[in-house]
């Protein structure tokens, strides 16, 4: 049965077609590098060369093993494998510094490759003679066996023609597969090299077969070991119950996992994970982990985000601001159609009296007694003052809003100013009683004297308008570290408790002074002007009934302070 497989089998073929790919490779190494020294010497040519330098080895590399060698060593001896062999390693050296200098490459390295493709070439004939004899000689023994066992021969025969033909085409086969494999191997690996994700294929077994240059720039090995052929957790030095080596252990049990984007651990990058197993069939084989830099994309996010919120927080700040300010608005013209009706009216009532005066004084004219005539000059005298008052607390207010008010502070005697003031006062309504306790005040105050007379002619006003004889107008001054407190208190109506923080809205009127003349500006002016001086004025209720208004301003130390 040996001698049938000898002559049947197509061996003498093989090792004739290796010893020819090996004497085609070298011819074309040697081609492509007297191209490349005739030519630019491009990354093409680099490649070109590099190709044809693996693929001169791969073939020489057959030859050197198992039974091809055993044959070459028997017909030509092993010197011109090892004379090749050495030729290739030499051209590979020139070549690793001829692609970094794009300088040419030694003439007499090619000329030992066609050496090398010369010798293999005639190498061809003599293997084939001696293939051929061999073949004779198997032959002649056969012939002699077949007279010696005709019988039996007769009976395996058959059997050994079917063994024959079923090996040579699993030869075959097995030929054709290794060159599909190999160019499927080559053309994974470039796709794995040429994707932008790292990409590490694992076994059953969690071993890494293979691991592509962006894996290791993204997940570096510790010390720079090489990974591929083994483990995973030891190359990385993975504690357990590692998320990798979690990702792994389930991926192998058959799920697809992605864990999203995280950063990673000691550095400024965010990267997303996936697993995905790999089957043979309906068996699982291995796995691959993809990890995937996603810091730009992540970082984008998280901007979007960040000024999605800023403009939430954006337009809701300003549609709060364009509610105030319609609710504002809204309060404030409802406040000026009170304000034109009020004043309407306030003008209108010291108008008439002006008016019906003066026809009065027109019609009877010298009929009118000297005492008649000075009560309608009188009273034409006290509609004007009305007048004046109201038009001058309306300019004021507009002032003030207007930021055009002048502020001049100086050193002033505040008693001797509220003591005009209540003499003035007391010319306008001469039943009136005013009281003063204004010991306690200092010789000097730092304010501007207009304006805060303006401010005490105002209490003392409301005070009057809202209080009846014979009850005094009570004004008191009394001292702290840092404030003057001036103090002027009535008997009257009083304020209601849930209007008293409105008291001071411009045009605000409390229910309590229906019936009274009044703009509703004067305590608002009075407020502002006390806060110019970096003071204020506030309302308070009298315990025996009625109200108190204190005006506070800054004692001079305080100031200098």
């Amino acid at each position: 049965m040996k001698t049938e497989e000898d002559l049947s089998s197509s061996f003498g073929e093989n090792v004739l077609w290796f010893i020819s790919q090996v004497h085609f490779e070298n011819h074309r190494l040697a081609l492509a590098a007297e191209a490349w020294n005739r030519g630019h010497r491009t990354d093409a040519d680099v490649r070109e060369l590099q190709l044809r330098l693996d693929m001169a080895f791969s073939r020489l590399a057959v030859l050197s093993e198992g039974v091809y060698r055993n044959v070459i060593a028997r017909n030509l001896g092993s010197e011109p494998l090892a004379t090749a062999l050495s030729h290739l390693k030499t051209f590979e050296e020139a070549l690793g510094r001829a692609m970094v200098s794009r300088a040419p490459l030694p003439q007499s390295h090619i000329d030992s490759l066609l050496n090398d493709a010369v010798v293999f070439s005639a190498a061809s004939n003599d293997v084939m003679t001696a293939d051929r004899d061999d073949l004779a000689a198997q032959r002649d023994t056969y012939r002699r066996n077949l007279l010696e066992a005709i019988t039996a021969i007769l009976l395996i025969f058959g059997f050994g023609i079917f063994i024959v033909v079923r090996l040579v085409k699993s030869l075959r086969s097995v030929a054709l597969a290794e060159a599909a494999l190999r160019r499927d191997r080559d053309f994974s690996n470039l796709l794995l090299e040429s994707s932008g994700d790292g990409v590490a294929a694992f076994d059953m077994d969690g071993r890494c077969t293979h691991l592509n240059a962006v894996m290791s720039t993204i997940f570096p090995v510790p010390g720079g070991a090489d990974v591929v052929g083994h483990l995973i957790k030891d190359a990385y030095r993975l504690p357990d119950g590692h998320i990798i080596l979690n990702m792994i252990r389930d991926t192998v049990a058959g799920q697809s996992l992605h864990m999203p984007a995280h950063p990673v651990p000691n550095g400024n990058r965010y990267v997303e994970k996936f697993t995905h197993p790999v089957r043979s069939g309906n068996a699982i084989v291995g796995g691959v982990l993809l990890i995937r830099d996603v810091t730009d994309a992540h970082l984008a996010r998280m901007q979007l985000l960040e000024h999605r919120d800023q403009l939430e927080a954006t337009v809701k700040q300003r549609t709060g601001d364009l509610e105030d300010a319609l609710e504002r608005e809204t309060r404030l013209r409802e406040l000026y159609k009170g304000f034109v009706s009020m004043v309407s009216h306030q003008f209108r009532t010291p108008l008439s009296i002006v008016d019906s005066s003066a026809q009065r004084m027109i019609r009877r004219g010298k009929e009118m007694s000297e005492e008649e005539i000075r009560e309608r000059a009188g009273k034409i005298r006290t509609a004007i003052l009305r007048l004046t008052r109201l038009v001058s607390s309306t300019l004021n207010a507009a002032k003030l809003d207007a930021g055009e008010i002048d502020f001049a502070p100086r050193r002033c005697d505040l008693g001797k100013l509220i003591v005009e003031a209540c003499e003035r006062q007391k010319e306008a309504t001469p039943n009136r009683r005013f009281t003063m306790a204004l010991e306690q005040l200092p010789d000097w105050v730092s304010c501007d004297p207009l304006l805060i007379d303006q401010v005490v002619a105002n209490l003392l006003s409301n005070a009057v308008k809202y209080s009846a004889p014979p009850d005094p107008i009570e004004i008191t001054a009394e001292l702290d570290d840092c404030w003057i407190h001036i103090s002027i208190s009535d008997r009257g109506v009083g304020i209601p408790d849930d209007e008293r923080d409105k008291l001071f809205e411009r045009f605000f009127r409390a229910r309590t002074s229906a019936g009274v003349e009044g703009t509703g500006i004067g305590l608002h002016v009075a407020r502002t002007i006390a806060r110019l001086h970096q003071g204020d004025v506030v309302s308070l209720p009298r315990v025996a009934g009625g109200s108190t208004f204190v005006l506070r301003i800054p004692r001079e130390e305080a100031l200098a302070a």
